[in-house]
Formats: structure tokens, sequence, C-alpha cells
């Protein structure tokens, strides 16, 4: 299925998290199917390469493949190091990963580290690229989400709930940024 996109109301590059498989990946293709440059990241390097080719190849646009951690604290500074010379007019937040189980079960650590990914990554590059899409006053934030924001899931706990604040981040989005510009899209997750 493809989606119409607008190159002219988002310019020339959009910036995909979690692109190396599935939604994150078959969105930046979408994007590049429009003509619109796309901005790759994930952990995996290879795999990024890898996608940033076949995009580059089949709809003739340029791709930047930035293999970086975002449960990583500190990973905006080089995200932002190295995007700033791009006119970035489209943000698609979809980095996370689920960590099935019983919650008492599971590795605290890995908990938190999974809802830095699931959470803190998306405030971050929701921030940064917000304010700016907001000065250039056009542009698009697409906040991925999950229906677990709406029901708690079991062996899902900790996912469901990083999943809500992405849902409830992106519906308060939605009113805060539309006085910004006519022309800003929402930011409403789907």
């Amino acid at each position: 299925m493809r989606v119409a996109v607008d190159k002219e109301r988002f310019g020339p590059w959009a910036l995909v998290t979690g692109a190396s498989s599935g939604i994150g990946k078959e969105f930046a293709r979408q994007l590049a199917a429009a003509g619109i440059n796309v901005v790759l990241v994930a952990r995996r390097e290879a795999v990024l390469q890898e996608v940033g080719r076949s995009i580059a190849a089949d709809f003739k646009v340029d791709y930047r493949a930035l293999a970086m951690d975002l449960s990583q604290e500190g990973f905006l500074e080089r995200l932002t190091r190295d995007t700033n010379d791009l006119d970035i007019g489209l943000v698609v937040s979809n980095a996370g990963t689920p960590n099935p189980g019983e919650f008492l079960k599971l590795d605290r650590q890995l908990l938190q580290a999974t809802l830095r990914l699931n959470t803190m990554a998306h405030l971050d590059i929701t921030h940064h690229f917000g304010a700016k899409l907001a000065e250039r006053r056009r542009g698009g934030l697409i906040l991925i989400g999950s229906v677990g924001a709406e029901i708690g899931v079991p062996f899902l706990a900790n996912d469901g709930g990083a999943k809500a604040y992405i849902h409830s981040l992106g519906e308060a989005l939605h009113y805060e940024l539309k006085p910004r510009a006519s022309t800003l899209p929402s930011c409403r997750p789907r």
C-alpha cells in the first residue's frame, strides 16, 4: 500500500528511527517513494546501510544511515550533530522494543533500559525536532504507539506503560503545536 506524502509540505528530508526493520523500514520506503530523502536511525549499521542502498536504488533519493542506540543517554547530541546540515521536515519517531514476560520476573535494569528507549528517546527527539519544525513553520511529527497504550496487556506491562506515554505526548502536542503553524500537520499518534 502506498500513502501519498507531499514533498512540498514536508521538505527534502525525513528522519525515521527504528528504520532497520518493520514499521520504520516501511515508513522510510514510503517516504522515499514520495521523493523525500531519508535519515535512517537504528542500532545495526550493516542493516541500515542495506536498507539505505535499496531505497536509494529503488527511488533515486539520498539517504544517511546513523547507527546509534537511542536507549543510551547522550544520543541526541550525536543525532543533532549528524543531521544539523539537513532540512528535516518530517520525523517518524518509531524506535522501540518490547520485552515480553512476567513483570516481576524480568530484570529491572532491562525494564529501565527498555523504558528509556520507549519513552525518553521519543521525548528527546520530539522536543528537539519539534522546536525546529515549529521554527520552520511546516513539517510533521509522527509518534508510533501501540494498542497497548489503550489497555493493559498482561506480560507486556512495562511496554504498554511506555506506549501510553507516547500516546499521551502525541495527543497533547497535537493541540500545543497546532497554533504554531497552520501547515504543521497533526502530531496525534495513530
